[in-house]
C-alpha cells in the first residue's frame, strides 16, 4: 500500500510529491503525458509552446522555492530577466524592471505622479516583509485547527493591518491624492495577471504582493515551463503519466484510487486539482458535500491562449502585456499577455504564446466563430503593438475553456481571485476535515503563480509535520 498518492502534475502536485517521496512511498498520477498541467510544455507543429503559464518568479536566493530545489536537486536551465514585463498601453511602452529605482524612472515617463516614488517603494517593503514572515500555518480541518492556525499569523497581521481592512482603490486614490484613469486601468491590469482582481476588488495587502512580483526575481527558461517539471521527475521514484484517476473510494484507513487500467491503495491522497472539480472525483456524499460548499468562489475565469510559430526566431523581449482601450471581442480584458521563446534557446526559439482572460460560461456556443473573432483581433493587435506580420508566422492555432478541460481536466484557470470577501474565513486550506485527504494548487491555500503555490506545498508540510 502507498503512503501517499499525489493526484495531478502542476506546480503543487510535482512539488508536493517531491517533498513526501524524501520520507514515503509515493506516486504521482498525470492524466497526461506531459507533466505540469497549466504550466506544461507541449509539442505541436515541429515547435514547443508553453501551455499556459510562462512565468516563473521568486526564484532567488533567500525565497522557499530556490531553498526547496536546492535541497531537491532540481536542475534546469533558466537566466534571470532584468525586465519582468514590458507593457504596451495603448503605445505607451513601460518596462517593469525589477530593480525598484530604474522601474520608478521608467513609469514615471508614461504615469508620471510626483508620490510614484514612496509608493513603489512602498510596494517593494511590504513583498520584501511579508516573504520574510514565517512560522504560520493555514488549516481548514476543523474551526478549533482554523482558529489555532489563524493565531499563528498574529505576528504577519500585526505588521499588516493596515492594508487588510482597505479595498486598493480607495488606499491608491488616497494615497495619490488623485490618479488619472489611464494609471488606475495599467495598475489594474497588473493585479489581474496576478490577482485576478481589479483594484476595487481586493486588499490594498493583496494589491501590493500582486504589483510587486516585478521585484521578485523573475527567470527565463530553457526548453520551455515543462523543462522543470522533467528536473523534478527525475528525483521521484514513482511518476505515472497518461494515467487520469477517474475516481476515489475512502475507507477507514485508506483510500482506493481508480483509473481506466488500473486501482491503486493509498494511506494518504493529495489532489492537485481545483477546488471545483475535485467532487467528480468522490461518491460518498460528505466529501462531495465539503468541496461543493466553495463553488460559489468559481468566478468562471478561463483563458483563451493563442499559439504561434514563427518563420525564423524573433529577438522580442520575452514577457509583454499590450493594454488597449476596449476589450478585444469575446473576452473580458482590454490586454492581452504575450510570451516569446528566446532567440537562443533552440527548442523554444520560434514558439510564441498569448493568453487573455474570458469567462468560461460565453464559451459553450458559437465556439468557432469566437475563436476566429478573437484569434483575428489578437493577431491584428501583435502587428499594431509589436510589428509582428502575418508572413512572419508559419502557424498559427489557439486553446479554448473546452481545450483545457479536455487535456488537464479544469476550465476555470488562474485560481480563486483573491477577492476581499474571500479571504480568511471561507478559502479552502491544505488539509480538508477527511483524514489523509488534502489540496495543494492554486484554488487551495495560499495562491496563484510559483510563489503562491508554493506556500502551500510549504504549509502541506508544515500540516504534515504534526501527523
Amino acid at each position: 500500500m502507498l503512503d501517499f498518492a499525489v493526484v495531478g502534475s502542476g506546480v503543487g502536485g510535482s512539488c508536493s510529491a517531491l517533498m513526501l517521496d524524501n520520507r514515503y512511498k509515493t506516486v504521482l498520477f498525470e492524466k497526461d503525458s506531459n507533466l505540469g498541467g497549466c504550466s506544461s510544455t507541449f509539442r505541436r507543429k515541429g515547435a514547443l509552446f508553453n501551455a499556459g503559464a510562462t512565468t516563473f518568479a521568486g526564484y532567488e536566493e533567500g525565497s522557499y522555492l530556490y531553498h526547496f530545489f536546492k535541497t531537491h536537486g532540481v536542475y534546469f536551465e533558466s537566466k534571470p530577466l532584468s525586465c519582468a514585463l514590458h507593457v504596451i498601453q495603448q503605445g505607451h511602452s513601460i518596462r517593469r524592471y525589477n530593480l525598484v529605482e530604474h522601474f520608478i524612472q521608467e513609469i514615471n515617463q508614461t504615469h508620471y505622479h510626483g508620490k510614484n516614488d514612496a509608493f513603489y517603494r512602498l510596494i517593494y517593503t511590504i513583498n520584501r516583509d511579508f516573504y520574510a514572515q514565517s512560522g504560520y500555518y493555514y488549516s481548514n480541518r476543523s474551526l478549533g485547527a482554523k482558529m489555532r492556525s489563524l493565531l499563528s499569523f498574529r505576528r504577519l497581521l500585526f505588521r499588516f493591518y493596515p492594508y487588510l481592512f482597505t479595498d486598493a482603490r480607495s488606499f491608491i486614490t488616497r494615497f495619490f491624492g488623485s490618479v488619472s484613469d489611464e494609471y488606475l486601468d495599467y495598475i489594474d491590469n497588473q493585479l489581474l495577471i496576478v490577482a485576478q482582481a481589479k483594484s476595487h476588488e481586493v486588499n490594498f495587502l493583496t494589491a501590493a504582493l500582486a504589483l510587486g512580483y516585478q521585484f521578485q526575481q523573475n527567470h527565463y527558461v530553457y526548453g520551455g515551463m515543462g523543462s522543470i517539471f522533467e528536473a523534478i521527475a527525475k528525483n521521484l521514484r514513482d511518476v505515472r503519466r497518461n494515467s487520469e484517476i477517474q475516481r476515489i473510494e475512502p475507507f477507514k484507513e485508506r483510500y482506493i484510487l481508480h483509473g481506466a487500467k488500473q486501482s491503486v491503495e493509498a494511506k494518504n491522497v493529495v489532489l492537485n486539482t481545483t477546488v471545483f472539480d475535485a467532487p467528480k472525483l468522490f461518491d460518498t456524499p460528505r466529501i462531495t458535500k465539503h468541496f461543493e460548499r466553495y463553488s460559489s468562489l468559481d468566478s468562471s475565469l478561463s483563458a483563451f491562449v493563442c499559439y504561434i510559430k514563427l518563420k525564423v526566431p524573433h529577438y522580442f523581449d520575452h514577457h509583454y502585456q499590450l493594454i488597449e482601450k476596449d476589450p478585444l471581442p469575446h473576452s473580458v480584458s482590454n490586454s492581452i499577455f504575450v510570451s516569446f521563446g528566446d532567440g537562443r534557446d533552440r527548442s523554444m526559439q520560434k514558439s510564441v504564446t498569448i493568453s487573455i482572460h474570458v469567462d468560461k460560461r460565453q464559451w459553450q456556443t458559437q465556439i468557432e466563430q469566437k475563436q476566429q473573432a478573437l484569434e483575428g483581433a489578437i493577431l491584428a493587435l501583435l502587428h499594431r503593438r509589436l510589428g509582428l506580420k502575418k508572413d512572419d508566422i508559419e502557424h498559427c492555432f489557439s486553446a479554448k475553456p473546452g481545450t483545457y478541460a479536455r487535456f488537464i481536466n479544469r476550465s476555470s484557470l488562474g485560481g480563486i481571485p483573491l477577492l476581499r470577501r474571500n479571504l480568511v474565513h471561507t478559502l479552502p486550506g491544505n488539509d480538508t476535515p477527511f483524514r489523509g485527504l488534502y489540496m495543494v494548487g492554486d484554488t487551495s491555500y495560499a495562491a496563484q503563480g510559483w510563489p503562491g503555490v508554493m506556500m502551500g506545498v510549504q504549509n502541506l508540510e508544515r500540516l504534515l509535520c504534526k501527523i
